[in-house]
């Protein structure tokens, strides 16, 4: 019996998961400073996955976008850049899942410091999440263009950011 390719993708998936979720539940029911640490860690975890994965797939973005606007011998670049689109994509996803898994862990292991600020930046997070899902895992054109016109709003992405921003200011009273 053989495992589909789908399949094996659902069980890293929920591997990954479990690694992400088990251990900082496990040290978090001791009840401990160190254990508060480690939850917070979980958070930058989450901060730092989303820089690492944003930053090159924008960079990238805009370098292609740029060398098919000017023409000529950029265009070169542009098909260079194709090449290593999907590589960079597939990075994009898996390390802004881990964000999002580990920040949304974080924000349930400390809900009782519950604010607006953590409320709004998990709701961001979540629509920004679905909204890639729905953009690599469907294959309407409708819901590809509306995951598409969701999922690039420079907007969200600004008030992601300052979002982000914003809880860390106000969770490190």
């Amino acid at each position: 019996m053989t495992i589909k390719k789908t399949n094996w993708k659902f069980v890293v998936f929920l591997t990954l998961l479990s690694l992400l979720v088990i251990p900082p539940t496990l040290a978090y029911a001791d009840d401990d400073d160190e254990a508060e640490d480690i939850v917070e860690n979980l958070g930058w975890v989450a901060v730092g996955a989303g820089i690492m994965a944003n930053i090159p797939f924008i960079a990238m973005n805009k370098i292609r976008r740029y060398a098919i606007k000017t023409g000529s011998s950029t265009v070169q670049v542009a098909k260079q850049i194709r090449t290593v689109y999907k590589p960079i994509l597939n990075f994009h996803i898996m390390l802004n899942s881990i964000g999002y898994f580990a920040g949304m862990t974080h924000g349930l292991l400390l809900s009782r410091h519950l604010d607006s600020i953590s409320l709004s930046l998990a709701i961001v997070m979540s629509v920004m999440m679905i909204s890639g899902l729905l953009l690599k895992y469907t294959s309407s054109r409708n819901s590809k263009i509306f995951g598409k016109l969701l999922h690039g709003q420079f907007g969200l992405v600004i008030l992601l950011a300052a979002l982000v921003v914003l809880h860390i200011v106000v969770g490190d009273d």
